[in-house]
């Protein structure tokens, strides 16, 4: 009876025992389950704020890229954007450092969820910022453009008006320009008497005497009026004598440079006048001498002579 007591007693001890145990493995497996759960669950939140972290970090890129051009069509960027951008790149920076680690715990994945929804909200601004300057470098790219046009239309007005100027200047000048209807040129020799008389042999010849009357004109100003009398020898050249006033003069159309034979000084006072000029130089060969008379460039009359 005793041994039986006994027994039944090791067999509840046991049982209690067997039951404790259960109950220990239970509570472990359950924590070990939800501890797994709870590292399950911080990996996938951590996977899904890594996927979130590079698109916003990719958002970034493009916004840079894009303040970069609007640095390169306009001035250096206001320090203050360049401020919010580098603020920017630090919460980058911070947030990766937090990413980086292999095993997260709640409150640092709380961390970076916080920062992102931060860092988020940076960009957004910068995106904002961006389409501002984007519209400020349009208007001013418009402004400049109808600034040009308004530049290329006075442009064109002035070199209208220049060419009109232009066109009244040449008008000027051309109606100050004399008209000798003849050039008489002969050779002359002076008698014993002193009167003078014409010869038709070079050999004879003393001097060319070139006649001509300059007609009226109410345009060409009163004053000093020099004339250039080119003579051309029967061999096509012009003669000329430095010590005796020959030098050259600009053509007025063409630019090029030609050489005359005498300069003559009129005194003009808007009246016709007789013109007598004489050359006595290298004249003694036979041919046609042919003789021009320029003003301002312009050949205003011509005439020749023929000597045997």
């Amino acid at each position: 009876m005793e041994t039986d007591q006994k027994g039944s007693g090791q067999k509840k001890l046991m049982i209690g025992i067997i039951i404790a145990l259960i109950l220990i493995i239970s509570v472990t497996l359950y924590f070990v389950y939800s501890g797994h759960q709870d590292n399950t669950d911080l990996t996938a939140q951590k996977s899904e704020l890594d996927s979130t972290f590079k698109s916003l970090s990719d958002t970034l890129d493009v916004r840079s890229a894009e303040l970069e051009q609007i640095t390169d069509r306009n001035t250096k960027l206001d320090s203050t954007v360049s401020n919010k951008q580098a603020m920017i790149v630090a919460e980058r920076g911070q947030i990766a450092l937090i990413l980086k680690k292999a095993n997260m715990t709640k409150s640092e994945l709380e961390e970076a969820k916080g920062r992102i929804v931060q860092y988020e909200a940076s960009i957004s601004e910068l995106q904002k910022t961006v389409d501002e300057l984007c519209a400020q470098n349009q208007q001013l790219t418009q402004s400049n453009s109808q600034l040009s046009d308004s530049l290329t239309s006075e442009k064109k007005t002035t070199s209208d008006l220049n060419e009109q100027n232009k066109g009244l200047s040449q008008k000027v000048v051309l109606g100050s320009l004399l008209q000798l209807k003849q050039v008489d040129v002969n050779g002359v020799k002076q008698r014993q008497n002193g009167k003078e008389t014409t010869v038709r042999y070079a050999k004879a010849a003393e001097s060319l005497r070139i006649s001509f009357e300059t007609g009226q004109n109410t345009v060409l100003s009163n004053g000093t009026l020099s004339l250039y009398v080119r003579i051309i020898n029967p061999n096509g050249e012009t003669i000329s004598v430095v010590d005796q006033g020959s030098g050259t003069i600009q053509l007025a159309k063409s630019g090029t440079q030609v050489q005359y034979t005498k300069k003559a000084d009129i005194d003009w006072n808007q009246t016709s006048k007789k013109v007598l000029v004489y050359w006595t130089q290298n004249i003694s060969s036979p041919g046609i001498y042919h003789v021009e008379i320029y003003q301002s460039g312009y050949l205003i009359g011509q005439g020749q002579v023929k000597l045997d």
